[in-house]
C-alpha cells in the first residue's frame, strides 16, 4: 500500500466531511486506529477497503494506490451519461408510440365506427419499433434475430395494406423484400457462422447461385401477378429467364477471372470486355411482346444513329452505342497496359 496512504485517506474523508470517530463507527473499528492509518503507522485489513471505498466513494484500486484514477472515473462517467442516453432513447419512442396509437384509435374509431386503418399504422409502428427498440432488448445473436424480426414486421405491415386495399399483390412485395435480404445477409451468414465453414472458400460463387434461385422464384411470381391483371403472357421464360441465366454467366465469368494468373490490369480488361458483351444481348433477343419489343430495340447498339438526337426515335441507341464504346475504350487500353507489364515482369524475371 502506497506511503501516500494516509494523507489520501484523510482527504477523502475530509471530502466527505467525516471526523475519525464518524468513520470508525461506520467501519467498527477504534477511532485510534483510522488516526494510525492516516499517519501511517499503520494500515486497515484488507477486508476493510471495500466498506471503506464505499463509504469514501472511491475504488479499492485508488485506495492502494492513494492517488485518483482520472481514466477510470470518465470512464465511469461516459458509461453513466451512455445508459442514461440510451434509456432516454428508448423511452422517447415509447411515449412516441403511445402518442401515435391513442390518437389513431380514436379518430378510427370516431370517424368509421370500425378499426381499419388503425391496423397499418399499428403494424408500421411494430415496424419502427424493430428499427428503434429492439436491438437493444435482443442481447445474443442479434445478427439472424434483429434482421428476422424486421423482415416479419415488414411482412406484417405488407399483408395489412394489402387487406386493407384490397389487392393481390403481398406476395411479390414480400419476395422483393425476401430476395434484397438474401442479396445483403447471405454471404455474411456464410463468413460468419461455423456451420457454412465447408463453402466459405466457395461464398462468392453459392451466394450468386442463391442469389439465382431467389430471383428467379420472384420473377415468376411477377409473372404469375402480371398475368393475373394484365394478360401480359409468358414472359419469364421467354425474356426474364434467358437474360438471368446469361447475367449468372457472366457474373461467374468475372469471379473466376479473379483466379486468373494475370496482373490486375489484365483481369479488369478481361471483365470490361465481359461487360461489353451485354450491349450485344438486345440483337438476338426477340419477344412477342411489342412494347417489351420497343424497350429491347431501344438499347440496340447497331440501330444507333447520331444524326438523329431526337428522344423515343434512337436516342437510347445513341448512348448505348457510346457507353459501349466507352467501355471498350477502357478495355483495351487496360489491355495494352496490362500486357506491357506483363512482359516487363516477365523480361526482369528472366
Amino acid at each position: 500500500m502506497s506511503s501516500n496512504f494516509g494523507n489520501f485517506l484523510k482527504e477523502k474523508r475530509q471530502e466527505k466531511k467525516l471526523t475519525q470517530k464518524g468513520l470508525a463507527e461506520k467501519l467498527f473499528v477504534s477511532e485510534s486506529a483510522v488516526s494510525k492509518w492516516e499517519k501511517n503507522i499503520a494500515h486497515p485489513d484488507i477486508t476493510l477497503l471495500p466498506k471503506l471505498s464505499e463509504i469514501l466513494e472511491t475504488t479499492e484500486h485508488e485506495l492502494i494506490t492513494a492517488s485518483v484514477d482520472n481514466k477510470l472515473r470518465s470512464e465511469k462517467i461516459q458509461a453513466k451519461k451512455w445508459r442514461t442516453l440510451s434509456f432516454s432513447w428508448s423511452l422517447f419512442f415509447y411515449i412516441s408510440y403511445a402518442l401515435a396509437l391513442i390518437p389513431c384509435f380514436i379518430c378510427n374509431l370516431a370517424i368509421d365506427k370500425t378499426l381499419s386503418w388503425f391496423w397499418i399504422v399499428v403494424s408500421a409502428l411494430l415496424l419502427a419499433f424493430c428499427f428503434t427498440n429492439l436491438p437493444k432488448l435482443i442481447k445474443k445473436n442479434k445478427l439472424i434475430l434483429i434482421p428476422l424480426s424486421m423482415f416479419l414486421a415488414l411482412c406484417l405491415l405488407l399483408l395489412v395494406c394489402c387487406i386493407y386495399t384490397q389487392g393481390n399483390w403481398f406476395w411479390v412485395a414480400t419476395l422483393s423484400v425476401l430476395f434484397g435480404l438474401i442479396i445483403i445477409f447471405v454471404p455474411i451468414y456464410i463468413s460468419k457462422y461455423k456451420i457454412f465453414s465447408k463453402i466459405k472458400n466457395y461464398n462468392d460463387f453459392v451466394s450468386f447461385f442463391i442469389d439465382f434461385v431467389a430471383l428467379n422464384i420472384l420473377l415468376i411470381v411477377v409473372n404469375i401477378y402480371t398475368n393475373i391483371n394484365n394478360s401480359t403472357g409468358n414472359w419469364y421464360l421467354t425474356l426474364a429467364f434467358p437474360i438471368v441465366c446469361i447475367s449468372y454467366l457472366i457474373l461467374n465469368i468475372f469471379l473466376c477471372v479473379r483466379f486468373l494468373k494475370l496482373n490486375k490490369l489484365l483481369k479488369t480488361s478481361i471483365i470490361l470486355f465481359l461487360i461489353n458483351i451485354l450491349f450485344l444481348f438486345p440483337t438476338f433477343i426477340k419477344v412477342n411482346n411489342p412494347s417489351v419489343q420497343k424497350e429491347i430495340n431501344d438499347m440496340n447498339i447497331f440501330k444507333a444513329n447520331f444524326t438523329s438526337w431526337i428522344p423515343d426515335a434512337g436516342l437510347d441507341n445513341n448512348i448505348a452505342l457510346i457507353v459501349f464504346l466507352t467501355i471498350l475504350f477502357l478495355a483495351v487500353s487496360f489491355l495494352v497496359f496490362g500486357l506491357i507489364k506483363h512482359i516487363k515482369i516477365k523480361t526482369i524475371g528472366e
